[in-house]
């Protein structure tokens, strides 16, 4: 049995339309469940992040804003702000012009949502 030109027709443009369409990028999450780093506006959204601070008490939370990602990301002049800290818990603005977030041994990250908006002057 021949197809006929109409539905030969209708599988190119099918074919042509999932071409097209390509891979829907995946959204930015609101949670770093591990140590890593995370590129903001790729694998994380900018904001206030909070975490439980360190899980070992022998080993402070380190995190690092970073303005450039290259090598082991421990070259100083690439950070844009850092703390080592024992202290729980443990809160950073990553802000949208930071290229990346690196987090080691400060447990689960998460996105703090904004205030309400109060309809007063600054808010």
């Amino acid at each position: 049995m021949r197809a006929g030109p109409l539905m030969v027709a209708g599988a190119t443009a099918a074919a042509v339309t999932l071409l097209g369409a390509g891979v829907a990028a995946a959204e930015p999450a609101t949670t770093m469940p591990d140590d890593g780093l995370y590129l903001v506006g790729v694998d994380i959204f900018p904001g206030i992040w909070e975490a439980p601070g360190p899980q070992d008490p022998a080993h402070g939370c380190d995190w690092r804003r970073l303005w450039k990602v290259e090598g082991d990301n421990t070259d100083m002049n690439y950070i844009i702000g850092n703390n080592y800290t024992r202290l729980s818990p443990v809160r950073v603005e990553i802000k949208a012009k930071d290229v990346a977030f690196k987090t080691v041994n400060c447990g689960a990250w998460h996105l703090v949502p904004p205030p309400p908006r109060t309809g007063s002057f600054g808010g």
